[in-house]
């Protein structure tokens, strides 16, 4: 769900078209289906009306008194709006996270601490898979686990001074105590930060100290992967 595109032919103005709107609401109501339905849907920005934040499509479309896809329709027409689909099994993702080539990440934005509802791994991906993957269910170990958030994309995308600890590598460093570590956000309440890291270094300085955020921002954007 989203809205953009060019001048004069935007996704919501295609809505106007009535052979093109038909044929978007039978593609929507085939998606909808194999996504398991409107309950799971949820919206986690809307900045037309953030009453629905955090409501699920199925929520929406009773208290609109509405089918599903004309709820989403709406949505879509009132502006851009974000979702969290829930979609996958535990049985697939324990499977994955075995493979020796799967990387960890959180395949999420960049949030502003108390906008919207977004999806709690914004917050919590990294500690999650630490706390309840290694520690609770055993799923990988530890090592395999560090593998797969540092050194394994940093190889994938050529980083070559990234993702190891070596001298002549930038000094990006997380110093947990995994007896502490879990995540804390939740699909109701995201904006939480995890619990166990110690002390985080970014380019060799310290943005944790002791647990303590410090008012340093030396990290920046990697523009290019190197060749």
């Amino acid at each position: 769900m989203g809205a953009g595109g060019r001048a004069g032919f935007t996704p919501r103005a295609r809505f106007g078209n009535a052979a093109t709107g038909a044929r978007i609401r039978t593609e929507m109501l085939e998606n909808l289906d194999r996504r398991g339905g409107a309950q799971r849907i949820q919206i986690s920005r809307h900045a037309a009306d953030p009453s629905v934040e955090g409501k699920t499509l199925e929520e929406i479309a009773r208290e609109r008194k509405l089918d599903p896809i004309a709820a989403a329709i709406g949505l879509i027409r009132a502006g851009d709006t974000r979702i969290v689909s829930f979609n996958m099994t535990e049985e697939d993702i324990t499977t994955l996270m075995r493979q020796p080539w799967m990387m960890t990440g959180s395949d999420g934005t960049l949030v502003p601490m108390g906008e919207g509802v977004p999806h709690p791994r914004a917050y919590g991906t990294y500690p999650r898979k630490l706390r309840r993957y290694v520690v609770e269910e055993g799923v990988v170990d530890l090592g395999m686990a560090i593998r797969s958030m540092t050194a394994l994309p940093a190889a994938v995308f050529r980083m070559r001074d990234r993702g190891q600890i070596r001298p002549g590598a930038v000094a990006d460093i997380v110093v947990f105590d995994l007896a502490r570590v879990r995540d804390r956000a939740t699909y109701s309440k995201p904006h939480q930060l995890a619990e166990g890291m110690v002390h985080v270094l970014v380019d060799g300085k310290l943005a944790m100290d002791s647990e303590r955020i410090m008012n340093v921002r030396s990290g920046r954007v990697l523009s290019r992967i190197d060749k």
